[in-house]
């Protein structure tokens, strides 16, 4: 007789789960167990099918590549400019001709976008024709346009000027400008603890802007993407669909109805790829928050790794990157402690009783564990950390946060904050590839910004243009002068606190002589309107709205190049000024930095935490502020500024004279007589 086996009970004991976690854990398996009995895979095919499969198969003349999906949105808007017909029967001289057409009526200015244009016009000709481009054809087409198109139009060579780069001092003066000085208001002050997490990530990582937030253009909606990929295969030609051949062999009835198993072989080639169910910018799933212990201070603290994938060509080359943060000792660099902001505000975490600060940084680790992660809730898995507001000033709960908004606060702070040129998300890039270019191995800095390293794309594309080495010192043996250099090497050696965005002064707009082109229009308006101060139900009412929307678009357009020619102006000059005012031995004007005046208590406190940090604290001190700046600013993401402290100038009207005859053109129009 066998023995019969007997297993101990095993009791949890102190780090085991608790008592009322065995129904979740036994409900979990069984909703796994029924998801996983349910196969989303498609049924495979008998031999018939198979056989009948080959036979489709025959009619195919050319399978179609795999692109990117920008790249499928930029080849739909070309075909917008021209017939498929046309461009599968193209010749190298119509293609020669349709790009001097898109030089001559579009607003080309650098051949490096004329450049791109015919290679996605290539891809496109690929895409309807069902074969490549001739090599020679090519050739020719590319000395076309570097002979003939670019100096007839003038297009200027790529990054002439300049490709600025940022340090650790410049992303200072950025997010104490936007914590402590910005006037600025925005939907929700939690934007801007956005912005400020988005400037350190991008910062630390070189990642793109797109990987944190919502980049993706909207899909035409002509038809041009299913015309061009619905179908993944091009037929023969004389074929219009691969299910024609297989009715031909079987006996040529075209219009017997297809029964299911033909409908199944016709659904293979026009498969799509399914996605992850969640936008592409940063969602909870992709961070990594836990508690480790230091191996030094033997200090239990916050670390957090975000796992980066929807990076450029993650489409056809996937390279998941995951980088690693821990909290900085100047509270102001530290994007963990407002990534747990964050992650409070939207009570994310898994935990209950994790609902502060204090309770969040005093976790221990327990037992024999040297880790603790801190899980997320399921729910909160999938949504976006950077979300945007809606016109309300309500935070979404699922979309995230626009490019858009990102770049045009990014643009607007830095000119406020005085450095001389606009900054873009590709600044930051630029400025963590230098920091990594030396300091580590070509392979770990090829791996930060997802490079191939047989392409050399750092030397080509990222390689700072000013030289960091002092050559003339080493040169004549001297103390190389490495300090100087770095100040050489990024972008507030020309910085001026004292400049605005918007500083024209009041008498530049006083003496602005009037656009003859918007005077013009005004004076056609006028004699529509024909004096008549009501619009509507008036006779020439549509034309005197374009009229007036027009007006409108021309005047905004040429005050905001105004605004930029004289800070252009201002910042080419200001040394000279500054030049005559010594030799006329005037005094000096001292700089006396502002004080911080906000009207929001948060925020204020949160300035004076950041900004004004000393720099003799010890770790345990440290400790308690980084707890009372996460609450704090858990706090300020509920807040919003409703009222302008500082109202806009208001620019002096210029006085345009408009004259009381009708002009010539609108006579007839106007009078029946």
């Amino acid at each position: 007789m066998a023995s019969r086996r007997c297993t101990a009970a095993r009791r949890p004991g102190a780090n085991g789960p608790p008592d009322n976690n065995h129904a979740d854990f036994l409900n979990l398996v069984a909703q796994r167990e029924a998801d996983g009995r349910v196969s989303n895979r498609p049924l495979p095919l008998s031999v018939e099918e198979h056989a009948a499969h080959r036979k489709r198969l025959e009619s195919v003349r050319f399978i179609k590549p795999k692109f990117a999906d920008e790249t499928e949105i930029n080849m739909s808007g070309m075909l917008g400019k021209g017939k498929p017909a046309t461009i599968k029967n193209l010749t190298c001289e119509l293609t020669m001709d349709f790009f001097l057409f898109v030089c001559g009526n579009y607003n080309v200015k650098s051949w490096g976008t004329s450049h791109v244009y015919i290679r996605q016009f290539q891809q496109l000709y690929t895409t309807i024709a069902g074969r490549y481009v001739d090599r020679n054809d090519a050739k020719e087409v590319y000395k076309y346009h570097r002979q003939v198109l670019v100096p007839r139009f003038g297009l200027r060579e790529p990054n002439v000027n300049g490709k600025p780069v940022v340090g650790a001092d410049e992303v200072r003066v950025l997010l104490t400008f936007n914590i402590a000085y910005d006037t600025s208001i925005f939907p929700g002050e939690r934007h801007r603890l956005n912005q400020a997490c988005c400037y350190l990530i991008l910062s630390y990582t070189g990642a793109r802007i797109a990987e944190l937030v919502h980049n993706q253009r909207q899909r035409p909606q002509d038809g041009s993407m299913e015309e061009l990929f619905g179908l993944k295969v091009v037929p023969s030609e004389g074929r219009q669909t691969i299910s024609e051949s297989a009715d031909k062999d079987e006996g040529g009835e075209s219009e017997v109805a297809q029964d299911e198993e033909s409908l199944r072989l016709d659904e293979i080639p026009c498969t799509q790829t399914t996605g992850r169910g969640r936008p592409k910018a940063l969602c909870y799933e992709d961070i990594s928050m836990m508690i480790v212990e230091h191996p030094v201070t033997r200090r239990a603290i916050p670390v957090m790794s975000i796992k980066f994938v929807h990076h450029k060509g993650s489409d056809n080359k996937p390279k998941p990157t995951i980088f690693s943060f821990t909290p900085t000792r100047e509270l102001i660099f530290c994007p963990v402690s407002i990534m747990i902001a964050l992650a409070l505000h939207d009570q994310a975490f898994d935990a209950p009783s994790l609902t502060n600060a204090t309770r969040v940084l005093g976790t221990k680790n327990w037992g024999s564990t040297k880790c603790t992660p801190l899980r997320w809730k399921e729910d909160v898995k999938k949504i976006p950390v950077f979300r945007r507001f809606g016109r309300g000033g309500d935070l979404s709960k699922t979309e995230d946060m626009l490019h858009s908004k990102f770049r045009d606060d990014l643009g607007r702070q830095s000119l406020d904050a005085g450095f001389e040129q606009r900054w873009t998300a590709k600044i930051f890039r630029r400025g963590a590839s230098d920091a990594a270019n030396g300091n580590a191995p070509d392979v770990v800095r090829d791996q930060m910004m997802r490079h191939d390293s047989k392409f050399a794309t750092f030397h080509g594309a990222y390689l700072n243009e000013r030289v960091q080495f002092d050559l003339q010192n080493t040169f004549l043996e001297e103390e190389t002068e490495d300090q100087l250099y770095r100040l050489f090497a990024h972008v507030s050696l020309a910085r001026d606190p004292r400049a605005k965005r918007d500083m024209v002064p009041a008498e530049v707009w006083a003496n602005l002589p009037p656009d003859p082109e918007i005077v013009e229009l005004q004076q056609e308006r006028t004699a529509l309107k024909q004096w008549s101060y009501q619009i509507r139900g008036h006779k020439y009412e549509v034309k005197i709205r374009q009229l007036t929307e027009t007006i409108r678009t021309m005047r905004v357009g040429r005050e905001a190049k105004i605004v930029d020619q004289y800070r252009k102006h201002y910042f080419y000059n200001r040394p000279t000024w500054n030049i005559e005012r010594q030799a006329r031995d005037e005094e000096e004007e001292e700089y006396v930095e502002p004080a911080i005046d906000l009207e929001i208590p948060d925020r204020a406190r949160l300035a004076e935490i950041l900004c004004k940090q000393p720099k003799d604290l010890s770790e345990t001190e440290v400790h308690q502020l980084r707890i009372e700046a996460i609450n704090t600013m858990v706090a300020l993401c509920d807040r919003r500024e409703t009222i302008k402290r500082e109202r806009l100038r208001t620019r002096p009207q210029m006085n345009i004279s408009i004259k009381q005859e009708t002009p010539k053109h609108l006579s007839k129009m106007i009078s029946p007589y």
